[in-house]
C-alpha cells in the first residue's frame, strides 16, 4: 500500500484511534470467525485485528486527510452506519465512537436483513439496519424485543433511505415503557418484511454509553386543571430526553393528557431544539388518569446552562388546512401569509444547475426550531411535483429568522414556493430549568 500512497504512514501517525470501539469490533469479529472457522483461529485473529484497526483509523481521518480519502473510499467501512444520518444526534454518536457494531445477518424467503449498528445511552435506543432483496420495499413489521429473555413493551419510529432499488437502510428508534438496565442481552425478532412472512432473529449484548447526565426536576405547573410535571431531563451526546407526567380527572374535558400538549425546548441563546420523537403510556390510578410522556430532542450545545420548557397546544377544529404559495417567476420579495402564526417573505432565489436554493425570512412570534419541522416549506413544479430532497426536506436557519432551503434543480422558474396556514399555538407558563 505504501508503494501507491507514499504519505500513508505519515498520515497514520496523526490519527487518534477510538480504542474502546476498536476493541469491540475486533472482539466481535474474532468471535464470529471462531464460530465459522475454528481451525484457523490464530491466523484470523491477527489478520482480522489488523484489518479492523485499519478501518477504525480511516473513520477518524478520511474526512480530514486528502491522502487517506482515496484509500478509504475503496474500502467497505464498518461502524459508520449513523455517520451520514440526517439525525444530528446519531451523527455525533457515530463519529464519536459511541455506537456498537453488531453486523449480524439473517435471511429468509429471499430477504436479507442486517443488524448493522446500535446506539444506547439512556436517552435513546436506536437500531441501524439494512434490508436487501430483489426489490427492497423498505418496510417491516413491528419487531418483538426481548431484554434478558423477557419481552418488553415499547413504541417505535422508523426512517430510511434507498441505497439502490434492492438495498434500503433503516433507522429505528425504540422507546421502552420501562427503564432498561445499563447492560443486558437483547434479542430482536422480525416475522414479516412488508407482505413477506418469515423469521429474522438477532441476538447481541448491549451496553449503555456513560455519556449521559440525568437531572431530576419534579417541577409542576397546572394547565387546564391538570397537573403537568417535568420529571427528568437526560442529556446525552445523541439527544436530550424529556420525561413529562400529566395527572388529570378523567371527566376533565379541557385537556386530553395524551394528545393536547406539546413542549418546545429552548436554550438561553434562544435556540429551539428539534423534536425527534415522542411516545406515551399511562393508566387510571385511584380514579386519576396518569399519562407518562417522553420526548426526544436534538442534543443541547456545549456550554448551555439554562433551558426553557414551553408547553403549548395547537387549536383543533380550525377547518381544512390550506396551502399558501407564491410563484418564483415574479419580482422579489414575495410574501406568503400563513394566517395567525405569521408570514414568510422570500428574499432571494438561486436557480443552479444541480439545485434550486430559496432564501426567506420568517415573521412569527412562535419559537420554531432551526429546521421548521412544524412549519414545512416546499417547492412545487408546474405539474404538482414536490421538489424537496427526500433525505433533506427541511429548511435551515442561517441566523435569527433568516432561513435557506435547497430543492431539486428545475429547468423553469415557473415553480411555486409553498407553506400552510397554521393556527397560532396557545402557550402556557414555561418551566425554567437551570442545568448543573
Amino acid at each position: 500500500m505504501s508503494k501507491h500512497y507514499p504519505e500513508f504512514n505519515k498520515e497514520l501517525e496523526k490519527i487518534h484511534v477510538p480504542v474502546e470501539k476498536l476493541d469491540r469490533i475486533i472482539l466481535q469479529t474474532i468471535n464470529e470467525n471462531n464460530k465459522q472457522k475454528p481451525r484457523r483461529k490464530k491466523i484470523i485473529l491477527t489478520t482480522i485485528g489488523s484489518v479492523a484497526a485499519a478501518f477504525i483509523l480511516f473513520l477518524g481521518s478520511a474526512t480530514f486527510s486528502p491522502t487517506l480519502a482515496k484509500v478509504a473510499s475503496e474500502i467497505p467501512l464498518v461502524g459508520t452506519f449513523f455517520n451520514e444520518s440526517s439525525d444530528e444526534g446519531l451523527q455525533i454518536a457515530g463519529k464519536s465512537g459511541l455506537t456498537q457494531v453488531v453486523n449480524q445477518k439473517a435471511k429468509d424467503n429471499g430477504v436479507k436483513l442486517t443488524m448493522n449498528e446500535i446506539f444506547y445511552d439512556g436517552t435513546r435506543l436506536t437500531f441501524g439496519m439494512t434490508h436487501e432483496s430483489l426489490f427492497a420495499i423498505g418496510d417491516f413489521e413491528r419487531p418483538t424485543i426481548l431484554v434478558n429473555g423477557q419481552e418488553i413493551n415499547f413504541s417505535a419510529g422508523t426512517s430510511g433511505k434507498f441505497i439502490n432499488p434492492s438495498k434500503y437502510e433503516i433507522v429505528m428508534d425504540i422507546k421502552p415503557t420501562e427503564d432498561l438496565p445499563e447492560e443486558f442481552d437483547m434479542k430482536v425478532i422480525i416475522d414479516a418484511v412488508g407482505l413477506i412472512p418469515g423469521n429474522w432473529e438477532f441476538e447481541f449484548p448491549v451496553k449503555q454509553s456513560n455519556e449521559v447526565t440525568v437531572i431530576q426536576l419534579n417541577k409542576t405547573n397546572v394547565i387546564y386543571d391538570a397537573e403537568v410535571t417535568v420529571e427528568t431531563i437526560k442529556l446525552g451526546p445523541a439527544g436530550t430526553d424529556l420525561a413529562i407526567q400529566i395527572k388529570s380527572d378523567p371527566n376533565n374535558t379541557k385537556i386530553d393528557p395524551y394528545l393536547d400538549l406539546n413542549f418546545a425546548m429552548i436554550d438561553e441563546q434562544g435556540r429551539v431544539l428539534r423534536s425527534l420523537s415522542s411516545s406515551g403510556h399511562g393508566d387510571k390510578i385511584d380514579g386519576v388518569e396518569v399519562a407518562n410522556l417522553d420526548y426526544l430532542y436534538t442534543p443541547i450545545k456545549d456550554g448551555v446552562k439554562r433551558l426553557t420548557i414551553l408547553p403549548y397546544k395547537i387549536p383543533m377544529g380550525m377547518g381544512a388546512v390550506d396551502d399558501v404559495s407564491v410563484s418564483l417567476n415574479e419580482t422579489l420579495p414575495l410574501t406568503l401569509d400563513q394566517g395567525e402564526v405569521g408570514k414568510i417573505t422570500v428574499t432571494d432565489v438561486e436557480f443552479l444547475d444541480d439545485k434550486t436554493v430559496v432564501y426567506f425570512e420568517l415573521h412569527s412570534e412562535f419559537p420554531f426550531d432551526d429546521n421548521l419541522t412544524m412549519n414545512r416549506t416546499w417547492l412545487e413544479s408546474k405539474d404538482g411535483k414536490d421538489l424537496s430532497f427526500q433525505d433533506n426536506p427541511f429548511a435551515k436557519r442561517i441566523k435569527g429568522n433568516l432561513f435557506t432551503q435547497e430543492f431539486e434543480a428545475t429547468k423553469t422558474k415557473d415553480v411555486k414556493f409553498k407553506a400552510t396556514k397554521i393556527p397560532k399555538p396557545i402557550t402556557f407558563e414555561p418551566f425554567e430549568i437551570t442545568l448543573p
